[in-house]
């Protein structure tokens, strides 16, 4: 690493304390390739928060997370999967630098979830997305590419914070709808989804509903 680089990141931990160093810590990413353009940038951004992720989620969360997906088997896709996946998964994440932390990856898939997915149909047996639709933009197309991907007994789970995240990422989140509003959202797209909250944390398990 150089020593911008060096700099940047140890300035990563301070910022989870003192958002005010970030205009400081702006010019050094003029020179860090996979951080140029940051915060603003959204590539970057997430680039830039892979180096902190394994402290933004409490140890006992990612437990009861783990266990609540025990039950999915197959091959999972996990959309956004950042640096840390609870089951193994093939992990599709904008972020390189996510994708290259994340130890618990069957396949690394480097994409946006705000385009087209690039996978066959009937390709996975289930689909999470962990902390994730809050920053996404065109949630109508990706609800449309689950279902094509998902096989026909196929499983999506959905998980979202029901509490405020964090005022550092709430810069890049596009949407904060309530659980009704998200079921809704899910049933006019096709699915048939049940929704439930545990310990501030929301639970979408949805499947394909079926046309006779």
């Amino acid at each position: 690493m150089n020593s911008d680089e060096d700099q940047f990141i140890i300035g990563l931990l301070e910022l989870q304390y003192n958002s005010s160093i970030s205009p400081q810590l702006k010019p050094l990413t003029q020179n860090i390739p996979w951080a140029k353009g940051w915060p603003e940038n959204h590539k970057s951004f997430w680039n830039a928060e892979a180096f902190m992720w394994q402290r933004k989620i409490d140890s006992h969360v990612r437990k009861f997370i783990t266990n609540e997906l025990q039950h999915l088997e197959g091959r999972n896709l996990d959309l956004g999967c950042g640096s840390y996946c609870y089951i193994p998964s093939v992990g599709f994440d904008l972020s390189e630098k996510m994708l290259d932390f994340n130890d618990n990856l069957i396949e690394k898939i480097e994409g946006d979830v705000e385009q087209p997915l690039p996978f066959p149909n009937l390709s996975f047996d289930s689909v999470t997305a962990i902390f994730v639709l809050n920053y996404i933009k065109n949630y109508e197309q990706l609800f449309s590419e689950i279902k094509r991907i998902l096989k026909p007994e196929g499983q999506f789970i959905m998980i979202l914070s029901s509490k405020n995240i964090k005022d550092w990422q709430r810069q890049k989140e596009v949407n904060t709808y309530s659980k009704e509003k998200w079921c809704s959202l899910l049933k006019e797209c096709g699915f048939l989804v049940t929704a439930e909250e545990l310990q501030n944390l929301l639970f979408f398990t949805s499947k394909i509903q079926k046309t006779y």
